[in-house]
């Protein structure tokens, strides 16, 4: 391990393959973040905040749900694929949710996913995402649990992931505080509490697969200071590329509630 804990976001959107590894996760996720956003009955005049935004598949999805006379306010530290998007209810604002504030009182949905976990200050920004809820505002979150993804795994499988779990904490990341967000959204205050957990499994040369493969390579320096070694790293995205392999992706908790 390294001698001092190395802090700072892993997921930058300026690494060269972040809109690959974007689209992956998009693959993976966006089927039941689709869902969960449809049973809240998103839809025609809701006021939106997408927090977060990366890819902007989320963001253009709920353009569509809540046109015309709704608006969608996509945020996030790199605006870079999301600025240019094409919809006359979308506003894109570069801001970081820890140090800047949010309206008060304005959107009938807030969503975030895997973005919290990457908050050292989760607490203090999930009060904010809370307080940018209208009177019966829905809040959605959906976080990985990066702990019980590794105690899911097996083999060479579970050693890289556990390295890559070493980087995500030394960064700030909390592993497991995704398990306990009904309790953190009742604690917050709101009210018809709901959650699920997706625990997807993927196929070698899947999008799940590229999503693994993909954030190996982007913390690789990181993880080989972790005690992984470059044979294994390279072992192990050659078996993420083999159709006839399944391997279990990173679990998703996902939690909504209302403000009363």
């Amino acid at each position: 391990m390294p001698t001092q804990a190395r802090t700072g976001y892993c997921s930058d959107n300026g690494w060269e393959h972040a809109q690959r590894r974007l689209r992956a996760l998009e693959r993976v996720y966006d089927p039941g973040s689709t869902r969960r956003l449809a049973a809240l009955e998103v839809g025609p005049g809701w006021r939106c905040l997408e927090v977060g935004a990366g890819g902007g598949s989320i963001t253009r999805w709920l353009c569509s749900r809540v046109a015309p006379n709704g608006r969608v306010l996509a945020v996030d530290l790199d605006t870079r694929f999301v600025a240019d998007l094409r919809a006359s209810n979308l506003d894109v604002a570069q801001l970081d949710v820890t140090v800047e504030d949010l309206p008060r009182g304005a959107y009938d949905l807030v969503h975030a996913r895997a973005v919290l976990e990457h908050i050292p200050a989760r607490a203090e920004v999930l009060a904010k995402l809370v307080a940018a809820l209208a009177p019966g505002g829905w809040l959605l979150l959906e976080e990985p649990d990066t702990e019980l993804t590794t105690a899911s795994a097996g083999g060479l499988h579970a050693d890289v992931l556990a390295r890559i779990e070493t980087v995500l904490t030394g960064a700030g990341v909390d592993g497991s505080w995704a398990r306990d967000l009904p309790r953190h959204l009742h604690e917050a205050g709101l009210v018809d509490i709901g959650a699920e957990t997706e625990a997807p499994r993927s196929a070698g040369g899947s999008p799940g697969a590229e999503l693994l493969q993909l954030t190996g390579l982007q913390l690789r320096a990181r993880a080989i200071e972790a005690g992984a070694t470059p044979e294994q790293l390279d072992e192990w995205d050659h078996a993420l590329s083999d159709p006839h392999t399944w391997f279990p992706g990173y679990v998703l908790v996902a939690a909504w509630g209302r403000r009363p």
